[in-house]
């Protein structure tokens, strides 16, 4: 039996997922102290992460904005702030391990000059995990934060605008898409277009959080399968993801290329994502790279103002990804199959193209772009399980050599 609301959490090579299970209505509390608002918020855009400031009782701290997630403050806030607690709620994480977290009322939140009052909040210790440190956040907004409002990303200005009033955007309403708020947390899901040889449409969670694009639940890659839409390109057993209370078991998963996906009326070509264990599929941040967003929660519309009509997302890739495990980054999964003979999953990587990852230096790992992204060639030394440190030189190849080694060919 499957909970019927979802809390998830997504950062850069991590997905944290919690399931609620019970008093989660408590979650949609609160409302907007204003009419007719028009406000333009600042924020930071780093690896896809959108970090916004967030007052609250005249102190400003730094929230990563997640429309995946409930609002969150951490343990810290939580002793400053000292609010009421609604109640508790039971959680179980991707690895069925289980917590208890509260909720609590804020009296006032404000998102720039737009006051919340009495927003609804799970409580976590943020600051108790080396990746939350790293990202220095001491909390999110998540969709019950944002339900009475229209919210516009910009990241080109790096700005977010909140209203009430979708004519203060010049947004026109044949230019969008039906969302769909999911659950108490009230999630927006909207439905994209899936092309391949055959066709396909998929409600997918819109998921700021998460970094990436597009991420396919393996449960939706097996429903599809029997039509000819994805093109299977790696299957390998690892991880590429730490649940919220604990490591993820290793999973076997698929990397897959997707011809076209079309989001509203913009298509992009050759799309490269691999399977996941989540129940849903997602579209991620690195949307905002290539348009301006626009989530209407009051009147449920989804709308995209891309930069270009298409878009071909194709680019050499390495066939491997990292994660994080005990405090240092390690292997997750191995796409290539020459690869497979030598990297596996959980072996640490201490080095790329002669660039130590020292513990002081795995931060910047995670929040910053790397230099390496660009290049073709790299050489990662890596610590196996035998406890052997070996170099490793990887050429990453192309779509079209990735897909002729599986005999398909790029239409």
């Amino acid at each position: 039996m499957k909970c019927i609301n979802q809390i998830v959490f997504k950062l850069i090579i991590l997905a944290f997922t919690l399931n609620a299970c019970a008093q989660s209505s408590s979650l949609r509390q609160g409302k907007v102290n204003a009419k007719n608002y028009y406000e333009e918020i600042p924020f930071e855009f780093e690896k896809n992460k959108i970090i916004v400031p967030v007052e609250i009782e005249g102190k400003v701290y730094r929230f990563l904005l997640d429309t995946g997630a409930p609002n969150i403050i951490s343990s810290e806030v939580l002793q400053t702030v000292k609010p009421k607690v609604v109640t508790t709620i039971p959680t179980t994480d991707a690895n069925r391990k289980r917590q208890q977290l509260d909720v609590v009322s804020l009296k006032s939140l404000k998102l720039g000059g737009i006051e919340f009052e009495n927003a609804t909040a799970l409580v976590y210790d943020l600051n108790g995990s080396d990746i939350f440190k790293c990202f220095g956040v001491d909390g999110f907004i998540g969709s019950n934060l944002l339900k009475q409002s229209i919210i516009q990303f910009d990241a080109s200005n790096k700005v977010l605008i909140l209203t009430d009033k979708p004519k203060k955007l010049g947004l026109n309403k044949k230019e969008s898409n039906k969302i769909k708020l999911v659950g108490n947390q009230g999630s927006p899901y909207v439905w994209i277009e899936l092309h391949g040889k055959d066709k396909g449409r998929e409600l997918v969670l819109i998921d700021t959080g998460m970094g990436g694009l597009y991420d396919l639940s393996r449960e939706n890659y097996d429903i599809f399968k029997s039509k000819a839409i994805f093109n299977a390109i790696g299957q390998s057993n690892g991880a590429s993801s730490v649940s919220l209370f604990g490591e993820v078991p290793v999973n076997n998963q698929l990397r897959v290329h997707l011809p076209k996906l079309v989001i509203n009326d913009f298509e992009i070509e050759n799309c490269i994502t691999h399977t996941t264990k989540d129940d849903n599929s997602k579209i991620g941040a690195e949307l905002l790279n290539y348009g301006v967003m626009t989530i209407d929660y009051r009147n449920k519309r989804f709308y995209f103002k891309p930069k270009t009509e298409t878009l071909d997302v194709s680019k050499p890739m390495s066939g491997y990804t990292s994660t994080y495990k005990n405090n240092t980054i390690v292997v997750g999964y191995v796409w290539d199959k020459a690869l497979q003979k030598r990297l596996n999953y959980g072996d640490q990587i201490l080095a790329v193209n002669g660039e130590q990852i020292t513990e002081s230096k795995i931060c910047d790992y995670i929040t910053k772009a790397s230099n390496t992204e660009e290049l073709k060639q790299l050489t990662l030394k890596v610590k196996n399980k035998e406890g052997e440190i070996i170099d490793v030189d990887i050429t990453k190849k192309d779509l079209t050599t990735i897909l002729s080694d599986f005999n398909i060919k790029l239409n």
